[in-house]
């Protein structure tokens, strides 16, 4: 890994004091468990008994504990090695309500195995995919997975699920709650940051009972089991239909998807210089995902995938160690066996839950645009990315609409991130058409000509979209190759400069007709330069190295090349 950035106080292998890694890690599970909300929704709409609920939400919790285990601790290519929390996922949703209404629970089960056997074999294939997730397009997934959570944001801040009128109450909690995650991730020094939202969290359950959101009667039935009982799993019976597999699997690839986006945000988040995607890692990241959903449908739950939330409450409190990962992982598996910690998260007042996703929001959207804004943008990307985030936020406004389509359409179609990062890379794949991957100029031997060389690598890399400071590195190479080439006349004509581009480097070939240009590893003194015509050669060169990865002098049939490449 890179060197951690500044606002990060413990990096990803950076082993906090026991205490604090605790604290941090209780913070990480209460969020985690607050996402059981979605394998209840799924008990509700299939019209199971408490004794069901109690069961899913216990083989959620363990499918949680097992996800982020092996999230976090990231070996034998299983698991991106971060702090990547798994929780139930509301993607996989609408396809397993389908199912649920069509065959009950077990078909649910059933087809999510299929779901994450997919996503495992899908992860095997990323590696090779890096083409498909430039930084423009990552950057369009993260900023749509920040404004996705606005929506289901703000009904629950102003608590106007049912109703037209606002709640000055919920609202009130809620400002508590955000205002006071905001503030103490912003102005405390010290380590007062690393709990913001624990703080906040506790202090919005106070805030919820001070203004009637909540009552001891809606905590009665907390303590039924006793504090501790071994955990009761589903028996689940599992059933499969054909007819089910085509919606469940473009689910399992949208969920796939969300993970490469947040795999790719912990990178960014981590690394100082970020520079582009790691694949090997990413894939397995989404590896881990795809076990996860596996032994979630085997013990009878929703599929799971990485929480963005917790990307973005890791980032914003300074604290993205591995070993917190491995403590939430552990907590989540003993919250298994305690019955009340359950029962009592489950009762979160909604205006915390919206807060807490407005406060994770805020976070992922600005990261989006530092992706997108790494990159030159020529008008082929900028409508790409603009036409990206317009679908996407068209999904947020056509919901109820949507909501008319079959579960299998839905499912992709109500998903602002999916529908937006899909749109993404489709376009990027279009606007690629016309784009050639190599590009050859001609100049005279001028010192005019600079410009006209500077401003040729300009315009390609924009059409490349290249990353800035790559384009930097070589066009100050070419400015000191260029004009000790023309103040010393080694050209006898016509300069071409020749440049191609993928993914992963940038190539530039000069070639001309005359002397050799002299490249040494031996910076001369300044009395060299005063004294020896070729120590500017020698000068310029040493400072030519610096900007590119390699430099390579060769001649073809009299003809002088130059070569460089640099890593994008």
């Amino acid at each position: 890994m890179n060197q951690k950035p500044a606002n990060i106080i413990y990096g990803v292998e950076d082993v906090p004091p026991l205490r604090t890694a605790l604290l941090l890690a209780v913070q990480q599970a209460v969020l985690a468990l607050v996402f059981i909300v979605y394998p209840l929704m799924l008990i509700a709409e299939a019209h199971g008994s408490e004794n069901d609920a109690e069961q899913i939400v216990t083989a959620s919790i363990l499918a949680m504990a097992f996800g982020t285990f092996l999230q976090s601790f990231g070996r034998k290519g299983i698991g991106s090695g971060f702090l990547a929390i798994q929780i139930s996922s509301p993607i996989y949703l609408p396809v397993s309500l389908q199912a649920a209404h069509a065959g009950g629970l077990g078909l649910v089960f059933g087809m999510t195995l299929f779901g994450g056997v997919f996503s495992v074999c899908f992860a095997r294939l990323l590696k090779y995919l890096r083409p498909l997730f430039p930084a423009e397009v990552c950057g369009v997934g993260v900023v749509m997975l920040g404004i996705s959570m606005v929506a289901p944001a703000l009904p629950r801040i102003f608590a106007v699920h049912d109703s037209s009128s606002l709640s000055l109450p919920a609202f009130a909690v809620a400002f508590v709650t955000l205002a006071l995650m905001v503030a103490l991730s912003i102005w405390p020094k010290g380590n007062l940051r690393l709990f913001s939202a624990v703080i906040g969290l506790c202090c919005g359950y106070g805030a919820a009972f001070c203004f009637g959101l909540l009552d001891l009667h809606t905590l009665s039935g907390v303590l039924e089991r006793g504090w501790v009982a071994l955990p009761i799993l589903p028996n689940p019976d599992w059933s499969f239909r054909l007819a089910l597999l085509p919606p469940f699997l473009l689910t399992a690839l949208v969920s796939s998807l969300d993970s490469v986006a947040c795999v790719i945000t912990c990178q960014k988040v981590n690394q100082h210089e970020w520079v582009r995607p790691d694949m090997k890692n990413v894939s397995s990241g989404v590896l881990a995902d795809g076990f996860s959903t596996v032994f979630a449908a085997l013990f009878g739950s929703l599929g799971t995938c990485i929480s963005s939330a917790h990307l973005a409450l890791s980032a914003a409190t300074g604290a993205t160690s591995r070993r917190i990962g491995q403590l939430t992982a552990l907590l989540l598996f003993l919250a298994a066996f305690i019955p009340p910690i359950a029962k009592l998260l489950s009762h979160i007042p909604e205006p915390v839950i919206g807060a807490v996703l407005l406060y994770a929001a805020a976070f992922l959207i600005t990261s989006g645009m530092e992706l997108i804004v790494s990159r030159m943008l020529d008008i082929r990307r900028i409508f790409m990315i603009g036409c990206s985030i317009i679908v996407g936020l068209a999904s947020i406004q056509l919901t109820e609409h949507l909501k008319q389509l079959p579960p299998s359409l839905y499912s992709i179609l109500g998903s602002p991130f999916a529908l937006a990062s899909l749109c993404a890379i489709l376009l990027n794949l279009l606007f690629r058409i016309g784009i050639t991957q190599s590009a050859l100029l001609r100049v005279e031997p001028q010192l005019t000509s600079v410009g006209e060389v500077i401003t040729f690598i300009e315009r390609r890399g924009a059409g490349w979209g290249a990353r800035r400071q790559v384009i930097q590195h070589a066009q100050n190479a070419l400015t000191e190759l260029l004009e000790v080439m023309i103040s010393m006349k080694l050209s006898e004509g016509v300069i071409n400069v020749k440049s191609s581009f993928d993914e992963y480097y940038l190539d530039i070939i000069v070639s001309y007709t005359g002397k050799t240009y002299t490249f040494s590893g031996v910076t001369p003194s300044p009395d060299e330069i005063l004294d020896d015509e070729h120590a500017l050669m020698r000068l310029s060169g040493s400072l030519i190295k610096q900007y590119a990865s390699r430099v390579q002098v060769d001649t073809d049939k009299g003809e002088q090349r130059i070569s460089f490449r640099f890593e994008h």
